[in-house]
């Protein structure tokens, strides 16, 4: 039983955007510890590993367990297990970066703003866009298996 075509498009953009939301916030997370502790190329192996369990996982999770479509619960479980595809693409130019490049700019006397604005921004900015693009898709993947899973 799916939902009725008049409540359909507020529950796909509603749970496509938190998934989305949650997605983005836990890979945002995961990139600014790589960019602290500068250790991007361990974090990237470790989520290549769990690259495709997690993310074949979010997205049969809704025909897996019983399933209450009010609850933000399952877009956001979901939200956590697509997390390792969307940081996957920022985190491979951010280990290919050369450690050194953001000590030398605050060396000579950048900001952290202006790091991000002159250094990051350039270095991430596609692989960034085409993250949160990601994630829009596997959200409203994730949400349109919400609305097809049986009802329990």
């Amino acid at each position: 039983m799916s939902l009725p075509a008049s409540g359909l498009l507020p529950f796909l953009i509603t749970h496509t955007l938190f998934m989305a939301l949650t997605g983005i916030c836990l890979a945002a997370l995961v990139l600014s510890v790589a960019l602290s502790t500068r250790q991007g190329s361990r974090l990237y192996t470790l989520l290549l590993l769990v690259l495709l369990p997690a993310t074949a996982a979010a997205l049969t999770l809704p025909f897996l367990l019983p399933l209450d479509r009010s609850s933000l619960l399952f877009p956001f479980l979901q939200g956590v297990l697509i997390g390792p595809a969307i940081s996957l693409a920022p985190l491979r130019r951010l280990k290919d970066a050369p450690s050194a490049w953001g000590r030398t700019a605050q060396e000579l006397g950048a900001t952290s703003l202006t790091r991000i604005r002159l250094l990051w921004l350039p270095l991430l900015g596609r692989p960034l866009v085409g993250s949160i693009g990601l994630a829009l898709a596997l959200s409203l993947l994730g949400a349109l298996g919400i609305s097809k899973a049986p009802l329990s």
